[in-house]
C-alpha cells in the first residue's frame, strides 16, 4: 500500500492530514486504527495477535448473548403463561372460547427485502435508517428488512443474494467504473438496481419500489362530466326508454371503454343532483349525437345519453363518466 494527497505519492504523512491509502487488500471500516509499521513479517505478526484477540472477544460476546438469552426466554415465558391465565379468566367470566377471539398476530405484514450499498460506513447508515423510516410513514404494516449492507460497488455475491430473496439493491453515492459481471448477471437474474447521489431521489423511488409490495386498491378516474338540459321520453315498437338530453361541459363521455394506450378500461356513470348521489354504477346502453350512434362524445358537444336501469333525471342533475383500475400505489 502507498499514500496519495492530491493523487501525488507521499512517504509520510504528520497530524491531522488527510490521505488516500491505496492498495489495502480489504476495506477498513470507519474508525478502525491503521498503523504504519517497518515490514510485512511485523505486520503478520500484530495481524495474527488482532484475530486472537478478536476470536476470543466473540467467544465472549457470544456466550454473555447466550446467557441474556436465557434469562429473557425465562421473563417471556413467566409473562406469557400470566397474560394466559388472566385471558382464560376473562374468558370464561364472559362465556367465551379461544376460537371466537381473533388473533392478534401481525398476518398482514408485508415484508420488503433490500441490498445497500454505499461509498462508506456513516452513508450506509444514513441509507438504512432513511429507508427504515418509510415504513413509519406508511399506514400499512411494512416491514423493511436490509438482509446485507456493504461499502463499495455491487458485486455477484450481492446480485445472487438479492435474486434468491427477492430484494431490491439500493446504491448511494457510489462512483466509479462498476463491476461488470454483477451488472450481466443482475440483468440476466432480472435483479433491479436502483443508484442515486442524492438521497431524496432515492427515497422516492424507493417508495415507487415498494409499492409493488403493496396490496392493490380501487383508484377512480373521472373521464368526463355532464349537465342534464333536458328529458325525454321515446316511444319505440317494444318499450319507453327515457333519454336525458346532456351537455358535455368537461372531458369526455364513452358509451362502454375507456381505451388508453396501455389499456382498456370499463366505463360506469354516476348522478349526482346538488351534493347527493342519486345513482352509482351505471352502464349506458346508449350514447346519440344528434341521432347518430357514438363511442364518445367531447367538451362543448351535445348528446342524448340512455342509462340502463335508470330513469329519474332532472334539469341540473351532473352526470359523470368514470373508471375504476386496481392500482398499486405506496400508502
Amino acid at each position: 500500500p502507498f499514500c496519495k494527497v492530491n493523487n501525488k505519492a507521499i512517504t509520510k504523512a504528520g497530524p491531522s492530514q488527510p490521505v488516500k491509502i491505496v492498495g489495502l487488500k480489504t476495506l477498513p471500516r470507519a474508525g478502525d486504527p491503521i498503523i504504519c509499521v517497518k515490514s510485512e513479517e511485523i505486520a503478520k505478526e500484530l495481524i495474527s495477535r488482532r484475530e486472537a484477540h478478536l476470536a476470543s472477544s466473540n467467544q465472549i460476546t457470544s456466550y454473555r448473548a447466550d446467557v441474556s438469552k436465557a434469562k429473557l426466554d425465562v421473563i417471556v415465558t413467566g409473562g406469557a403463561s400470566k397474560k394466559g391465565f388472566m385471558a382464560n379468566n376473562v374468558l370464561k367470566k364472559f362465556g367465551l372460547d379461544e376460537e371466537s377471539v381473533e388473533s392478534d398476530d401481525d398476518d398482514d405484514e408485508i415484508r420488503i427485502p433490500v441490498v445497500l450499498k454505499a461509498d462508506a460506513d456513516g452513508t450506509l447508515a444514513a441509507l438504512r435508517d432513511t429507508l427504515l423510516a418509510i415504513q413509519d410513514e406508511s399506514k400499512l404494516n411494512l416491514c423493511i428488512d436490509p438482509i446485507e449492507m456493504s461499502i463499495g460497488h455491487v458485486t455477484p455475491n450481492d446480485v445472487t443474494l438479492a435474486a434468491e430473496s427477492g430484494a431490491v439493491i439500493f446504491c448511494f453515492n457510489l462512483k466509479g467504473s462498476k463491476d461488470k459481471t454483477a451488472m450481466s448477471l443482475a440483468s440476466a437474474s432480472k435483479v433491479e438496481i436502483r443508484s442515486h447521489n442524492v438521497i431524496y431521489h432515492l427515497l422516492d423511488e424507493a417508495k415507487n419500489v415498494f409499492s409493488s409490495y403493496c396490496p392493490a386498491i380501487p383508484v377512480e378516474k373521472i373521464h368526463g362530466k355532464a349537465i342534464v338540459q333536458a328529458v325525454f321520453d321515446i316511444n319505440n315498437n317494444r318499450n319507453a326508454e327515457r333519454v336525458a338530453g346532456l351537455m358535455v361541459n368537461d372531458g369526455k363521455l364513452y358509451l362502454d371503454k375507456f381505451n388508453d394506450e396501455s389499456k382498456t378500461l370499463d366505463c360506469e356513470y354516476r348522478v349526482k343532483r346538488g351534493t347527493q348521489v342519486i345513482a352509482d354504477g351505471l352502464k349506458a346502453k346508449s350514447l346519440r349525437r344528434v341521432k347518430e350512434e357514438v363511442k364518445d362524445v367531447r367538451r362543448g358537444e351535445e348528446c342524448g345519453l340512455n342509462l340502463l336501469s335508470h330513469t329519474d333525471y332532472e334539469e341540473g342533475d351532473v352526470i359523470e363518466c368514470y373508471s375504476v383500475e386496481l392500482k398499486r400505489t405506496f400508502v
